[in-house]
């Protein structure tokens, strides 16, 4: 009875929803409205698409600018609710990260289903889940705020290694492997961990801190050529990590790692 009552109440809210935006046609009232290249669309009339939202499937109309040099459209009321070229609410999207996060792609699926009610396909939570790891990368790339608001622990540490991860045939075309025949079934997937240690078991011994430990991690070089003006991608990323943890501001540091991996970060600022 209760997952009835849910469903009902799910639907009754979706379709308010769904009614006050497309009772909305401010969004069509200009002729023109400028594409995301900075050039002038015409108005092409109202455009049905469905939504997966929290509440259920929605069915908007929206209005429809059309560029013929390109042959292409767009909908600028789906920029407005950060649809962008989803097809899925920002609610739903958030779902979907934190179910591929932990489980795989189906059983992400499955459980959207079970306990959201929420319909997401397994290659829908696979391509959002894509397209927000690239878009998470890219940020990541580009910002390394310092946690300041936390409080810096007398001593962190720095954590750095590899390890190999099963990979599909397209994705290790052409690379050396550990194979009888030199081909490889993996690539080293490299990780950077920083955590503190300042609580003490019951014998006295050091026990990392709960919720202190972060991950930085991803397919990448470490090599960089003795000429090199700049450090490859994964000291960068370790340098990164570190501004964020304001690592190199704790009373005392340490890293672990072998001499291959520590010598990677030769060239960091002391």
């Amino acid at each position: 009875m209760e997952a009835a009552v849910r469903r009902q109440a799910l639907h009754l809210a979706g379709r308010a929803v769904e009614q006050r935006l497309n009772a909305d046609h401010s969004d069509g009232q200009a002729t023109q409205a400028r594409c995301g290249c900075g050039q002038l669309a015409r108005y092409a009339g109202r455009r049905t698409k469905t939504f997966a939202s929290v509440l259920g499937p929605l069915k908007l109309q929206r209005a429809y600018f059309h560029r013929a040099a390109r042959g292409q459209g767009f909908c600028p009321r789906d920029r407005q609710l950060g649809l962008g070229d989803t097809s899925l609410f920002p609610a739903v999207t958030r779902m979907v990260a934190a179910v591929a996060s932990m489980v795989s792609f189906q059983e992400g699926s499955q459980l959207l289903g079970e306990l959201a009610g929420v319909v997401v396909e397994a290659r829908q939570v696979q391509r959002s889940a894509e397209a927000l790891g690239q878009e998470i990368a890219g940020d990541e790339r580009l910002h390394a705020q310092p946690l300041e608001q936390t409080p810096l622990p007398a001593t962190l540490y720095l954590g750095i290694d590899g390890t190999g991860i099963p990979m599909r045939a397209a994705e290790l075309q052409g690379r050396h492997g550990k194979q009888p025949d030199g081909t490889a079934k993996t690539r080293e997937v490299k990780l950077c961990t920083i955590w503190s240690a300042e609580a003490r078991d019951a014998q006295g011994r050091p026990v990392r801190d709960e919720g202190s430990v972060s991950y930085a991690a991803a397919i990448e070089s470490a090599a960089t050529a003795d000429t090199g003006e700049t450090s490859a991608a994964f000291p960068q990323r370790v340098l990164r990590e570190a501004a964020r943890r304001r690592f190199p501001q704790a009373e005392r540091t340490v890293v672990l790692g072998t001499r291959v991996q520590i010598s990677c970060l030769s060239n960091f600022p002391r």
